[in-house]
């Protein structure tokens, strides 16, 4: 069946619609929702079966799926206005009206995996009949006819996209963000609370279950800080491709022209989060303009411990609309897993630029021996920075920007449901997204500013060396002086409000913007080049610092480098003071990023709690803050699971943009959680 689809582009229809007219359709008694799929501990047989394709050397990876990666906003706004049977023949009008063969076939290819949706809303329906569940069939029955009309066909028909794509179309971690629900879902909300079709008991208990249901997926373990090189273990890979899959939904945020921010949706979405599950994932857009009863639920449920990534509202905005976009997808952003900015769903990642921070300067730094002074040094980091965007400019501008790229004769299931794909009969990286972006890494900016806060105070300001022999001590791990490197361990730090540090941090992220926006204007003084800016460097911290010599602030040879906006290992003193230092950054060009902040749990107990959580991050992100995410546990606890872990089975800890359950990770990405410096 499969391989008679050699271009691709019917490949992801066909496989997916075979999975779908097969597949188990479990139905639970307290089902609201309907959308599961068989999770069960494999039999004798199955398991030998997996072992036996394990040793054989044969991936056990779905083909089908290989290039539904997901981190993206998928359109679920979009599918929940036209509705799936609008959107099959939609598909079917543009394979009539098309000329080309590739465009028939892309045309085609859509058709059929609304068509395999449509299948599994059917035989659910079915199954539900089966079972005496007549309210669920009679959702499942309006969704095969049209647009969903209620809260609760919006949502079940949200389930239903997800199901699909998560379980039978996605490949390996191929997590989504479910756009603004709370502006999505108002009207159908609203409406039906007016005409008495829905009680708040009723919301609350389907919003419940539309949270469990993205929790489904989930299974053991931690994906990325179980590095084999570190010692540590990668689980649940082979049996479950999504086991570590976070489900972001994006609540509260401006709307054009208005101040106002969040409804009464977004303060029962918050509501009814719940602190032990680690998904869905709320990426907060908070301003100041919220309701109060808003950001008092808010505060109450970051101080629980629930999985809230909190931005910036008056920050990123202005960020966004500086952009070459248009107003309406400037206030539509969001963030996808893990962390990284999204264009709502009109954007598309078609390259990466920058990257370390740490290793672009440490050349500069060995060829800069005969630099008189730090000025000199940051004139050539600039330099070289900007020659490095030269060629992956060109090629943007040559490939992006001058007609339509040609057709890779591949259709993703993820392409049917994102940006303006359906509308112009067009993939993804084929003119589907109005703005391909080049994401620029802004990575590791902590450890980046402690190098040049050493050379500074070392080389030009002590004069205990000179820069030629601090860089032949980190050539050889500080081995031949250990009085360099106790001096460049005292040098200021990046993270504890020291200017003589932060500045650099500052420095350097505005050189490299400068240089980003610079190139990305073109001789008619035209931006013609989409960049966005983050600083999110996940978790590879730790096997990018593995790989790495000894760097000129004292750190040595595989020890991490600093995550994502936090300061370096051991190098973060109170919170305030931390947070003083990152909101020093120029996050007025940035679109994403994440601050990692571990708090103990009696600093927040009670209203008093609450109320210095909420002063402290209402002041950071007064002083130009963007980000940050919480992790709710002292070192003491963090240890005592490791021996208990039967007494804290619902102990959840914040990694990079999502959550895991501290006692099913792995021994090593255990002992990385509590190397994590725990903030006063």
């Amino acid at each position: 069946t499969f391989s008679a689809c050699a271009d691709g582009t019917l490949l992801q229809g066909k496989g997916v619609l075979y999975a779908v007219r097969r597949c188990c359709l479990p139905v639970l008694p307290d089902d609201l929702l309907l959308g599961r799929y068989d999770d069960h501990v494999p039999t004798k047989r199955e398991e030998k079966r997996f072992q036996e394709i394990l040793t054989s050397g044969r991936s056990v990876a779905n083909g089908i799926t290989a290039r539904n990666g997901g981190h993206l906003t998928l359109d679920f706004e979009g599918a929940c206005t036209l509705g799936l049977p609008a959107m099959l023949l939609t598909a079917k009008r543009n394979e009539r009206l098309v000329q080309t063969k590739p465009d028939r076939l892309r045309a085609r290819g859509m058709a059929l995996c609304y068509r395999a949706v449509l299948t599994y809303i059917e035989r659910y329906r079915d199954a539900a009949k089966a079972l005496g569940r007549t309210e669920a069939a009679a959702v499942c029955e309006a969704l095969l006819e049209g647009p969903p009309r209620t809260f609760r066909e919006t949502l079940q028909l949200c389930v239903f996209i997800f199901t699909v794509y998560m379980v039978y179309a996605g490949s390996r971690v191929c997590c989504l963000n479910f756009g603004r629900v709370d502006r999505f879902l108002l009207p159908a909300y609203l409406s039906d609370l007016k005409n008495g079709i829905l009680t708040h008991a009723q919301a609350r208990a389907l919003i419940t279950d539309f949270y469990c249901k993205c929790s489904l997926h989930l299974g053991r373990g931690e994906h990325q800080m179980g590095n084999p090189a570190l010692g540590g273990h990668l689980t649940g890979w082979d049996r479950n491709p999504l086991f570590d899959s976070p489900t972001y939904i994006t609540l509260g945020g401006r709307e054009p022209g208005k101040k106002k921010a969040g409804n009464p949706l977004t303060l029962l979405l918050l509501d009814c989060l719940h602190s032990g599950l680690k998904n869905p994932v709320i990426v907060f857009r908070y301003t100041e303009h919220l309701p109060e009863r808003i950001r008092t639920k808010l505060f109450q449920k970051m101080g629980a411990g629930a999985s809230v990534l909190l931005y910036n509202d008056e920050v990123l905005l202005p960020a966004y609309l500086r952009l070459d976009i248009d107003e309406r997808t400037a206030y539509d952003y969001t963030v996808h897993p893990c962390n990284w900015a999204d264009l709502g769903t009109k954007g598309v990642m078609v390259g990466t630029v920058g990257g370390v921070i740490p290793h672009m300067l440490m050349p500069t730094l060995e060829k800069s021996g005969d630099a008189p002074d730090m000025e000199t040094l940051y004139r050539r980091f600039e330099d070289s920075f900007r020659e490095s965007l030269r060629q992956p400019f060109a090629d943007y501008r040559a490939y992006w920007r001058h007609g339509r790229p040609n057709p890779n004769g591949l259709l993703a299931f993820q392409e049917c449901f994102a940006a303006d794909c359906l509308k112009n009969n067009r993939g993804l990286f084929d003119g589907g997204s109005p703005y391909p972006a080049f994401y620029a890494l802004l990575r590791n900016v902590g450890t980046a500013a402690d190098m040049m806060a050493a050379v500074e105070q070392l080389v030009f300001r002590d004069q205990l060396c000179t820069l030629d022999e601090l860089m032949r001590a980190c050539r050889d791990n500080f081995e031949s002086r250990p009085d360099l490197l106790a001096a460049a361990r005292k040098a200021p730090k990046y993270g504890l409000d020291d200017d003589r540090a932060d500045r650099h941090a500052v420095r350097l992220c505005k050189i490299l913007l400068d240089v980003l926006d610079e190139m990305s204007v073109n001789e008619k003084g035209e931006r013609d080049v989409l960049t966005l800016n983050v600083t999110i460097n996940d978790m590879n911290h730790i096997p990018v610092g593995y790989s790495t010599g000894a760097t000129p602030d004292g750190r040595l040879k595989g020890e991490p480098l600093s995550e994502n906006l936090s300061p370096s290992p051991g190098h973060a003193g109170a919170a305030t003071a931390l947070l003083n230092s990152v909101a020093k950054l120029p996050f007025g060009r940035m679109h994403s990023g994440a601050l990692n902040l571990r708090l103990r749990p009696d600093m927040l107990k009670g209203a008093e709690g609450a109320g210095m959580l909420r002063a402290l991050l209402e002041t950071y992100f007064a002083k130009g803050g963007m980000q940050v995410q919480l992790s709710i546990a002292d070192t003491a606890m963090l240890r005592d699971a490791q021996v208990c872990p039967e007494c804290y089975r619902d102990l959840t800890v914040r990694i990079t943009g999502y959550s895991a359950i501290f006692v099913d990770m792995s021994r090593n990405a255990q002992d990385e959680l509590i190397r994590r410096d725990e903030l006063g």
